[in-house]
């Protein structure tokens, strides 16, 4: 079988073919009806795949945008796509659910400023836009026009068809630069374009910006999402999930968006971390899970320029995608509105003009403001009336001149006006009746006063308030605020435009601290929030209009495409209906403006000083200050008037001796009259004969005495002690006081009266109740105040001068007189109590003048014991209570009935005695000098009670500092060793050589082990018991700076167990490397092997031979000899010694007595020893 031949020629070329007939072929046609039909066919899917309707109560509309210059076949296929749409289709589609949509046009004939200054214009947001263009300049000039409409929606959805048969092979490319210009340019994500890759096959791709890591989330990343063949999908069910799939994910934690704040307190803090709508932005990033980099500004909201097209400050940001999404207080603005998209409204803030707040009153005027005017007059009326009613009655009645004088009438009344004391009372009834009820009447208007000046300084009255925009345009203080609250007053209204064309919008009248402070000091007028004023650190000191300017919500303004803003706007209505966003603005409110306020008080900012005056503060006496001023003014009148008066007065004594006795007459009164008119005092000479005043003014001084079966002999004296004393200095002297607490004495002394030593005698007096001034009052207040017919003098020279004044308890006033001594011993003083004491200097050759030289106070304290605590050692010092130490011990209650009190006291130096009392009673009989460490036992303790050891000096001129006790109801002590009855050291003489010597003692009875130490002193070889060198005591022997004293030479320490031994055995030990013929002083202490503390021996005090003999001569080199441990069997008695202890050599010579006591008892021990 033979195949025909075919032969295929390009162009119009004709196919030949070996039968019979021609067919003529033809190429494809790029522009005919089947490759339109196939576009149209396409956009058909796309729409309604894309185009499905939402839950809406409007139809939602198409605009079809039509392009004048496009070329074949994008023309016919959008004219096709048109001509569907505009004729409609049948009812009956195969069953399908039909879709209704509002068609629209637009054109590119017209210009672009023609899109908003058409007659009729659509402010409906535009749903879906179906836009056919051959070359991306076209998709860029349809952009162009689309995007000037108010009706434009970026988050419409869009489907770009692209047809050019001259370009079939770049559809990425294309589809990239075109989601790349919707996103970046209009911020349209929902975008499918339809790329005709051959005449009857179109390529659908999307953008997909928000998916993705951290570094690609933002970018445009494009998707082949399907391939549409004639009309078709070839994969219908992958297609259409990929085109209905959401552009926007739930959650962004991948992506960061740029937020620009601007600072608008409270809604944005100051530094952009904290306010009302940062908690709002926190909120929104809890639910969706996105980032946010905050960027902080004082920059305006923006306006738009003049050429209608750019806008100013942080718009201008955003719009040159420098920014996201803004905030910062921004209510509804409709210009924005028509370029801008914004979040649903939420919060609420409110804008008033803000003054400086009116000054308080001035002070003269708030004190008579309490009343009217009338009131006052009333006031003074009323005083006319009862001071003319007083002088009436005061003349009618049979009453003392002073009631017959109008002028002291009228200062009577005004004193019973202002509840103080009258200086004349009245005598007869009528009158008393009459100040009684004028009294009870001047008690309610001052109480009323009272009352009302409490709230005068609660709530201080101020100055006229401007509180209205009339008074602040009539004013010349600049006005301003904001650029974008200017918009309010750019109306018709009078007022308004009185304010526009004042209005200002510099930095100077922007809301901020600085500014505030202007306002405050009356140098600006602002308009601002009300918010921030209550936020700011003026808000009290600025005042805002009653009336508000305007009241508006806060939005936050991004770019009409913002994918998040559907989300937002869902969020946030949930937030208004569920409450909290108002919760949030009462918390600031309620809260936050507190905490403010709390934490501006206790860290107050120096850049916020206020600088007002002093007379804005409220609530001090600064108030009082007129009243003040009056005050002192009298004041000062007063003592002109006094100064005056004083040349004119003379001092006036006045004494009454009644020549009987108390118990002979009831009373002698005596009264002083001066002129004949008032009435200085009423007195009973039996317990008052003296009446002085140091200025008395010049004129008649009557004395009226009264009295039966008794005479009284009447003295004055009517010249100053100046004149008869020009030396006398009134200048109080100091007193010393030196307490001697063992006694319960006090030592008082005073210096001598610098003038007239010679003819000057003292007297002391000691009171509890009250100082006494003068000596006269002490003599009253005493046991000598009863002994009448005698005068002070001849009192003071029968009392007997004493060393030692006891004070008795059942008197308030005690006098000891000294004679010309300027001391006095006392004691009997009540503990817990405090004395006066009052020193008073009596002239000898000068009758009845005395006066005090000097005054103090005392307070008796009870010496309170130290407690000892069982088996601890306690250190007292009787230096503290003048060579007393008191020590407190008590049994424990659980204690066995036989048990046994032990005290180990240790005198660091020196003698004392001990005595011990139970319930104030000595237990045992007191123990007298104690020199040296002694054990004290009391046998059969009673258990629960409390034992007081006191502790004294045995010698005041051999003072002792220090004392070491320790106190135990146990066999043994915790942590001290037992010492043997005899602590005793001695020096075995037999071994004595001129280097070394042997001490020996009696070992401790205690079973634990026992650590002996011995320290070696060097004492001088000339005036041993007067070296400068102080020797140490029993109580420095533990202390570390022991091994640091210059006369130690040796220390040594044994150890011994005594659990084999029963008894205290004799312990030795020999000393060497000592120098000849020296003085050493000896320790010896006991421990427990380390633990706890140590308890000394007698000390021991040594002398080495003056000679050596050859034998004996001192070991070569560093060797030491030491020989410890018992006595040898064969020493049948105790090794001879003298007992050295007690004192260092140092130490003053004692008394006779105190030495022939130490001789006694160095005989005594030595005839123990043997």
């Amino acid at each position: 079988m033979q195949w025909p031949r075919l032969i295929f020629l390009l162009g119009s070329t004709a196919l030949i073919l070996t039968t019979d007939g021609i067919v003529y072929v033809r190429t494809k046609n790029e522009r005919g009806p089947t490759a339109i039909q196939a576009g149209i066919n396409c956009l058909e899917l796309l729409t309604g795949a894309y185009f499905y309707p939402t839950e809406s109560v409007q139809i939602q509309n198409i605009v079809v945008f039509h392009l004048h210059n496009l070329s074949s076949p994008s023309r016919e296929i959008e004219l096709g796509f048109l001509q569907n749409h505009h004729t409609g289709y049948h009812e009956d589609l195969d069953g399908q659910k039909t879709q209704h949509f509002q068609l629209k046009m637009m054109s590119d004939k017209l210009p672009r400023s023609s899109i908003r200054q058409q007659a009729f214009i659509d402010y409906k947001l535009i749903d879906y836009y179906v836009i056919v263009v051959d070359e991306f300049e076209k998709l860029e000039r349809a952009m162009s026009y689309i995007s000037l409409a108010y009706a434009f929606n970026p988050r419409g959805k869009y489907v770009v068809l692209y047809n050019n048969p001259n370009n079939r092979d770049l559809d990425d490319r294309f589809a990239l630069e075109a989601l790349n210009f919707m996103f970046i340019k209009h911020h349209s994500v929902n975008v499918l374009v339809a790329f005709a890759i051959d005449m009857m096959s179109y390529a659908v791709h999307t953008g997909d910006p928000y998916h993705g890591t951290r570094m690609d989330c933002g970018r445009m990343k494009t998707l082949k999402i399907a391939t549409v063949q004639n009309g078709t999908f070839r994969n219908e069910a992958l297609a259409m999930e990929m085109i209905r799939m959401s552009k926007v994910p739930p959650e962004m934690e991948s992506c960061t968006f740029l937020f620009c704040t601007r600072e608008a307190a409270p809604f944005i803090n100051a530094g952009c971390e904290t306010g009302l709508e940062i908690q709002i932005m926190h909120l929104l990033q809890e639910s969706m899970k996105f980032n946010v980099n905050v960027s902080c500004s004082t920059m305006e909201r923006g306006e738009l320029e003049d050429d209608g097209v750019t806008w100013s400050d942080l718009l201008g940001l955003m719009r040159n995608d420098e920014c996201d999404l803004i905030a910062g207080a921004f209510y509804p603005d409709y210009d924005v509105h028509a370029d801008f998209a914004a979040t649903t409204l939420y919060l609420q803030d409110y804008y008033t003009w803000f003054v400086q707040t009116a000054g308080l009153q001035s002070r003269w005027k708030v004190l008579l403001d309490i009343f009217e005017i009338s009131t006052w007059e009333l006031f003074a009326l009323v005083l006319f009336v009862c001071s003319l009613t007083w002088f009436l009655l005061g003349t009618a009645l049979p009453e003392l001149r002073p009631h017959k004088c109008f002028s002291t009438c009228i200062l009577n009344t005004w004193c019973v006006f202002l509840g103080i004391s009258t200086n004349n009372r009245p005598n007869s009834n009528s009158l008393r009746i009459f100040f009684v009820a004028l009294a009870l009447y001047s008690i309610n208007v001052t109480t009323i006063y009272t009352s009302q000046l409490i709230n005068v300084f609660t709530s201080p009255p101020r100055e006229h308030q401007i509180d209205t925009i009339e008074e602040i345009l009539n004013m010349t203080t600049p006005i301003g605020g904001r650029m974008e609250y200017e918009d309010w007053f750019e109306n018709a209204d009078e007022d308004d435009l009185r304010v526009s064309a004042r209005y200002s919008n510099s930095d100077e009248f922007q809301p901020s601290e600085a500014n505030m402070r202007a306002v405050a000091k009356g140098r600006r007028v602002i308009l601002a929030s009300r918010a921030y004023v209550r936020n700011s650190h003026y808000y009290g000191e600025v005042h805002g209009l009653t009336k508000d300017v305007f009241a508006t919500q806060i939005e936050m303004i991004m770019e009409k495409g913002f994918p998040l803003l559907p989300k937002f706007n869902r969020i946030i209505s949930n937030l208004n209906d569920m409450g909290i966003t108002g919760k949030l603005f009462q918390d600031f409110i309620f809260n936050v403006t507190i905490l403010h306020k709390i934490h501006d008080i206790i860290s107050p900012d120096e850049d916020d000083d206020l600088e007002l005056p002093p007379n804005e503060i409220v609530l001090t006496l600064d108030h009082m200050q007129s009243a003040f001023s009056t005050f002192m003014m009298g004041i000062v009148v007063s003592c002109v008037a006094y100064v005056i008066h004083l040349a004119e007065t003379d001092p006036l004594s006045i004494v009454v001796t009644p020549s009987c006795r108390p118990s002979g007459v009831g009373e002698i009164r005596w009264t002083v009259v001066f002129n004949e008119t008032e009435i200085l005092g009423t007195y009973n000479a039996l317990n008052h004969s003296s009446f002085e005043l140091s200025c008395a003014t010049r004129g008649i001084y009557h004395v009226w005495v009264e009295s039966k079966g008794c005479t009284a002999e009447i003295y004055y004296n009517t010249r100053s002690l100046v004149d008869l004393w020009p030396m006398l200095n009134r200048t109080l002297s100091p007193i010393k006081i030196h307490q001697h607490p063992r006694r319960q004495q006090f030592l008082v002394k005073w210096e001598k009266s610098k003038f007239d030593i010679h003819a000057m005698h003292y007297c002391l007096v000691v009171s509890r109740d009250r100082p006494q001034r003068t000596l006269c009052q002490a003599l009253a207040n005493s046991a000598f105040g009863s002994r009448c017919g005698m005068s002070t003098f001849e009192i003071l020279q029968r009392m007997s001068v004493e060393e030692e004044k006891k004070i008795p308890q059942d008197v308030q006033t005690t006098i000891a007189c000294t004679s010309s001594r300027t001391k006095q011993m006392i004691k009997g003083l009540k503990p817990n109590t405090t004395y006066f004491l009052e020193v008073f200097a009596i002239h000898t050759h000068k009758q009845n003048l005395s006066y005090l030289l000097g005054a103090t106070m005392i307070h008796v304290n009870r010496t309170r014991p130290t407690q000892l605590i069982e088996g601890k050692l306690a250190i007292g010092k009787l230096s503290t209570l003048g060579g007393l130490a008191l020590f407190s011990f008590k049994i424990p209650k659980k204690s066995p009935k036989n048990t046994t009190l032990k005290l180990m006291v240790t005198p660091c130096i020196g003698t004392v005695n001990v005595e011990i009392f139970r319930k104030k009673r000595q237990a045992i009989k007191p123990i007298i000098d104690v020199y040296y460490p002694r054990v004290i036992t009391i046998e059969h303790a009673v258990p629960g009670e409390r034992y007081q050891i006191q502790i004294t000096e045995a010698d005041e001129h051999y003072r002792t500092n220090r004392i070491q006790i320790v106190a135990s109801t146990k066999d043994e002590f915790l942590n001290m060793p037992q010492l043997p009855d005899n602590t005793t050291v001695v020096e075995v003489t037999q071994l004595r050589t001129c280097h070394a010597t042997t001490i020996a003692w009696y070992s401790s009875p205690d079973k634990r082990k026992i650590r002996y130490c011995t320290y070696i002193f060097k004492q001088h070889t000339k005036h041993q018991h007067y070296s400068n060198v102080k020797m140490p005591s029993y109580c420095e022997l533990e202390n570390r700076d022991i091994y640091q004293h210059p006369q130690l030479q040796q220390t040594h320490c044994i150890f011994s167990d005594q659990a084999n031994h029963t008894e205290p055995v004799p312990m030795s030990m020999s000393i060497s490397n000592l120098a000849p013929a020296h003085y050493y002083l000896i320790f010896v202490t006991a421990s427990l092997g380390g633990s706890g503390g140590s308890l000394p021996y007698r000390s021991a005090r040594v002398k080495t031979h003056p000679y050596c003999r050859e034998s004996a001569q001192q070991p070569s080199g560093k060797s030491q000899q030491l020989r410890t441990g018992p006595f040898a069997k064969k020493q049948q008695q105790q090794p001879r010694g003298h007992l050295k202890g007690g004192a260092s050599s140092h130490h003053k010579p004692l008394p006779q007595e105190r030495r022939n006591n130490r001789l006694k008892r160095n005989r005594d021990e030595e005839e123990d020893q043997r």
